[in-house]
């Protein structure tokens, strides 16, 4: 089986998009190069320090890491031709992992890496920019990315539509979120959000206790209501790939349990042998729940 590691190095991107869902934990930061004072957290939920005279924030997503040098109103203000550096390092590990780093659209500078397989372990980050002004700005940072959470594409990918108009999700946009106590819900549009705060429990029964159909035999579409059990186990046990990185995630009942796999293909490998992918995920520390 390949190392984790070296599996999400390989998936590794340049970034060209706006910016990610956050989904980060602050570890601690240290002077590097740059005087930098103590980390706290950034406007858009990362570590915010201070480099010299520059408030640098890290966000660190499942898709990627990203440096947002900060301006006045709190926003990115990198210029387009920034570059720069990202030394890796991962939990006790020495191995050291170097991407460039660019510019973004949102005028942020990172690289896109897929940091699944690396949940909850520390990473270490040491950073050079260059383009920004007469001086590269260095620094060292950490962070982690937090596991037993999904993103919001995973999520609207499993609501699928809006508990309101019954339209699908992203067809007149990008879908508002809505957040109630330690569950989320979207809509098709501002306009809904209100009905839906006005009745959240109804809603939130209504999908989060909503069964899949069946695609095939025997797998069946993951709705919100496998929502935790997937955050739970994160990789698919055939592919050893994220679940959700091929759309929504089939649910599979093994033995009595349901295991999640990245694809409908997966499944006559697991149910050929199923108590060697029971194994797996036991090994992983993972108890898939009844089905």
């Amino acid at each position: 089986m390949r190392h984790p590691f070296i599996a999400a190095i390989a998936a590794a991107t340049l970034l060209t998009t706006s910016p990610f869902a956050t989904a980060q934990d602050a570890v601690a930061t240290h002077g590097h190069g740059q005087h930098a004072a103590q980390a706290t957290t950034g406007p858009h939920g990362g570590t915010l320090q201070t480099v010299g005279d520059r408030r640098v924030e890290t966000v660190i997503a499942d898709k990627g890491i990203m440096f947002m040098i900060l301006g006045k109103n709190d926003q990115p203000i990198a210029p387009p031709d920034a570059t720069g550096t990202l030394k890796l390092r991962v939990g006790d590990s020495e191995k050291e992992y170097t991407y460039r780093l660019k510019t973004l659209k949102n005028l942020a500078i990172g690289v896109g890496v897929d940091l699944y397989k690396v949940v909850d372990q520390p990473l270490h980050m040491n950073v050079e920019i260059t383009n920004i002004g007469s001086q590269p700005l260095v620094f060292h940072t950490m962070g982690k990315l937090a596991g037993g959470k999904l993103s919001d594409e995973l999520l609207i990918s499993l609501q699928a539509t809006c508990p309101v108009s019954g339209q699908p999700l992203g067809s007149m946009g990008k879908p508002p979120k809505i957040t109630i106590g330690d569950k989320s819900l979207f809509v098709c549009c501002a306009g809904c959000t209100k009905k839906v705060e006005a009745s959240s429990d109804q809603y939130l029964t209504k999908y989060y206790t909503a069964k899949g159909e069946q695609v095939r035999e025997g797998v069946f579409k993951s709705t919100l209501a496998d929502a935790a059990a997937i955050a739970a186990q994160k990789i698919c046990p055939v592919m050893d790939e994220p679940l959700g990185g091929m759309g929504v995630p089939g649910k599979v009942n093994v033995n009595g349990k349901a295991i999640y796999i990245c694809c409908p293909g997966c499944a006559k490998k697991l149910t050929a042998e199923p108590d060697k992918y029971l194994a797996a995920l036991k090994a992983k520390g993972i108890t898939p729940p009844a089905f």
